[in-house]
């Protein structure tokens, strides 16, 4: 196994429960992987199904990882949150994007990151 998707596991899961204790967001899913994308955590927060995009990085200037997240990157990542939605029977149900950056003890977190059909925040 590649060290850097060693790292990147170690990061979802670091951010998983990151969320979890400093937001009181609840895991549904990780690693949620189809033929059209994948979505790295899905989690609730409230009424609010998360999607979240974990950016691990081991060097370089801090928020770096989340420019890694350009227009394609976000298309995938929707297009994935779409087909779980529809196989979880929760079209109806509220989501937002999320993408958080995790650097050795540090986060950099970004609720409500990017809306479907590539708007980024930054």
């Amino acid at each position: 196994m590649k060290m850097t998707y060693t790292t990147g596991l170690l990061g979802e899961d670091i951010a998983a429960e990151w969320l979890e204790e400093h937001y009181g967001m609840k895991l549904l899913e990780s690693r949620f992987r189809t033929k059209a994308g994948e979505v790295d955590l899905i989690m609730l927060d409230g009424e609010y199904i998360v999607f979240v995009e974990v950016k691990t990085r081991t060097s370089g200037k801090p928020g770096s990882g989340l420019y890694a997240v350009d227009r394609r990157k976000q298309q995938r990542i929707t297009r994935a949150a779409t087909l779980y939605l529809m196989q979880n029977n929760m079209m109806n149900h509220a989501s937002r994007f999320d993408v958080i950056e995790v650097r050795n003890d540090e986060f950099l977190y970004i609720p409500n990151a990017f809306q479907p059909g590539g708007m980024f925040y930054r």
